[in-house]
């Protein structure tokens, strides 16, 4: 993705770019899911839930445009001093007597020295002190970004301003939960793939065989290095799902048992689901960042024709998908395919575009625990370790949740709902406070069905993890472990997880117990 300049003219100037950017931020593995989640909610129902989730997601990732603006305005505040008028960058804001105090107001000056790295994250500035200790009336807000150019401004900021340091710790935490999630998504249908081809080498075993050159991929500093794999990947996505288009149309009319239209037993894991399709939530300050300010007014409508087109092929592909296989659909649809070349060529491709996905999603994530965690983060040991770690850490996650869809529902319904429907709402209405009039019944709207489609679809994602919580669930919902399972899976699960969701004290002793001699077993 290329960050537009803060410079007139400078950043993407074609319209066809523009939307070729937004498509492919938010065209994902997610839609590889939505024939399945069709299956558990019904077609009406799912057509309906997908709708209204594209509509209101559309809405609130504008918001936070708004809130971007917002900020901008305020802290460019033009300030009175005995010299005269001067037009300054804001220092720091804290709350005061119902209004706000300016501890430091700066004027920036030319560039100190020529410092400044390719995306000018780097520009050493001259900065006088122009006014001290002055109070501005005004609306509560805490802090805004000093020294951050206006298009630099992120969601982290966003939550700085509202929050100070926990709204941003807020959404960095849930950009980096949403974003392993995202890679352990990818790996995960990457090793059902493989697996199903190959009956001599499990899960695990492909597990073992990929991890390491994830590691060396994840090592790399500089996103370039991958550039030219991001472009093929791209390409191979769209053609692999053409291609799945295809086969689900051809095999329309195999299906004797009609699909079911509604199924409210699947309303919670169907809005998890969907909510995980809109992935590129979190990247909508950049795309509108990297549009050159001549077309910054067209990126609105733009973006909103683009996410109708996306919405749109999200229900068309899932939609014919089950219709396609019916009660027989797989939780990831590729596995419906039939065997030969041509399916054969399609999962490479949707294999080789997800492998090198992974590291570019991976990327931001090291970036944002190198700079919060590490003492010394030029040290490159040390950010080796952080990133060998992090891989582990989605090898162990897959394990635990060998589920495609599940891990789906389970991402989307904690970390993509609040990145994508709760915060956008209380940023709008904290930094709107006062002067919004009827558009703040949609951030209302967007926080309660925010937390009620968390706390709903979470629970039903545990529920199909945990068989054992699922007591009040009918059978044709829970969702069996797939056969391709491993042994060493089986054994975190039964010696370890399950236990763990039972456990008592009378019975810590035990599990412990049947830990060791399951692992003794298997050593022996």
């Amino acid at each position: 993705m290329t960050h537009g300049s803060s410079k007139e003219g400078g950043g993407t100037d074609n319209v066809i770019k523009i939307f070729g950017n937004i498509f492919i931020s938010f065209i994902g593995a997610g839609v590889l899911g939505l024939p399945y989640a069709f299956k558990e909610a019904g077609v009406i129902e799912g057509v309906v839930i997908m709708t209204m989730v594209g509509f209101l997601s559309v809405k609130a990732m504008l918001l936070l445009i708004d809130c971007k603006y917002q900020i901008i305005k305020h802290r460019s505040l033009t300030l009175d001093d005995d010299s005269g008028d001067s037009e300054s960058e804001v220092g720091l804001y804290s709350k005061a007597n119902g209004g706000v105090h300016l501890d430091t107001i700066y004027e920036v000056d030319e560039p100190a020295s020529d410092t400044s790295s390719f995306d000018g994250s780097h520009v050493e500035f001259i900065r006088k002190p122009v006014v001290h200790n002055r109070f501005i009336s005004g609306p509560e807000l805490n802090r805004f970004p000093v020294t951050k150019a206006d298009d630099d401004i992120d969601y982290g900021d966003l939550g700085y301003s509202c929050l100070g340091n926990t709204g941003r710790y807020i959404v960095d935490a849930s950009l980096v939960v949403s974003q392993v999630g995202f890679c352990c998504a990818y790996l995960l249908f990457i090793l059902e793939n493989l697996s199903s081809y190959t009956k001599v080498l499990t899960v695990v075993h492909w597990l073992i065989v990929l991890l390491p050159p994830l590691v060396g991929l994840t090592m790399l500093r500089q996103l370039g290095s991958l550039a030219l794999f991001s472009i093929i990947a791209d390409f191979a996505n769209v053609f692999a799902y053409c291609i799945v288009f295809y086969f689900d149309f051809e095999h329309w009319g195999t299906v004797s048992l009609h699909p079911k239209a509604m199924k409210l037993t699947g309303l919670p894991f169907f809005l998890g689901i969907a909510m995980y399709c809109y992935e590129g939530a979190g990247l909508i300050l950049s795309l509108e960042s990297s549009v050159s300010h001549s077309l910054r007014s067209r990126f609105r409508p733009v973006f909103q024709v683009t996410l109708a087109l996306v919405t749109s092929l999200y229900i068309l592909f899932g939609v014919s998908g089950y219709v396609s296989f019916g009660k027989f659909t797989h939780n990831i649809i590729t596995l419906n395919l039939p065997s030969g070349v041509f399916p054969l060529i399609v999962k490479s491709c949707l294999c080789f575009s997800l492998f090198f996905t992974y590291p570019v999603m991976m990327f931001p994530v090291a970036k944002l625990l190198e700079t919060k965690f590490l003492p010394d983060p030029h040290r490159k040991y040390q950010g080796n370790i952080l990133r060998f770690c992090l891989v582990l850490t989605s090898g162990a996650i897959i394990l635990a949740i060998p589920s495609f869809s599940t891990l789906m529902a389970l991402v989307g319904s904690t970390c993509c709902t609040l990145l994508a429907f709760i915060l956008p709402g209380l940023f709008h209405m904290m930094l709107f406070k006062g002067s919004l009039t009827k558009q703040w019944y949609l951030d209302v709207v967007l926080i309660v069905i925010g937390v009620v489609g968390a706390v709903l679809g979470t629970w039903d994602a545990l529920k199909r993890l945990f068989p054992s919580l699922a007591g009040d669930l009918p059978d044709d919902i829970i969702e069996p472990s797939p056969p391709t399972g491993s042994s060493l899976h089986s054994v975190v699960m039964e010696s370890i997880v399950t236990p763990l969701i039972n456990l008592s004290a009378s019975n810590l002793t035990s599990a412990i117990n049947n830990f060791t001699s399951v692992t003794t077993t298997a050593g022996g």
